[in-house]
């Protein structure tokens, strides 16, 4: 099943897709506001509410209308509702804002949360599905 939202101040797109290894696989593409991606986090939330534990997010063809530092207050909340259980995967090309990356792993990981950064589909996959 596939579900896509449209940013109506912008050309941003988001689409959700379950796919068969028990992943949430989230798509941003287009200019993408940080109001849009709060906006249907929620979506995710209640996925992670109804057992889902495995969220790869792909933000390679997203243009981000934010300073990446201003996403980690959202990525604590959605990660907090997998209370510790859940992980989430980021793909995204190497050269995209690589060092606030990983302020937001360093945060993510100080809150218990499971977040980790790629820019290869398997690995993330991978990392998604080790115990």
């Amino acid at each position: 099943m596939k579900s896509v939202a449209r940013d109506t101040e912008s050309s941003g797109c988001v689409s959700f897709e379950h796919q068969d290894d028990d992943i949430l696989f989230v798509r941003y593409s287009g200019d993408v506001s940080l109001k849009f991606i709060e906006a249907n986090a929620d979506y995710i939330v209640t996925h992670i509410e109804n057992g889902g534990r495995r969220i790869l997010y792909d933000v390679a063809e997203s243009v981000p209308q934010f300073s990446p530092v201003s996403l980690t207050d959202e990525v604590r909340r959605v990660g907090r509702a997998g209370n510790k259980q859940a992980r989430f995967a980021y793909m995204a090309p190497e050269n995209m804002f690589t060092r606030h990356f990983m302020l937001i792993e360093a945060a993510a990981f100080n809150d218990g949360i499971q977040v980790k950064f790629f820019s290869d589909d398997a690995e993330a996959r991978a990392w998604l599905t080790s115990s």
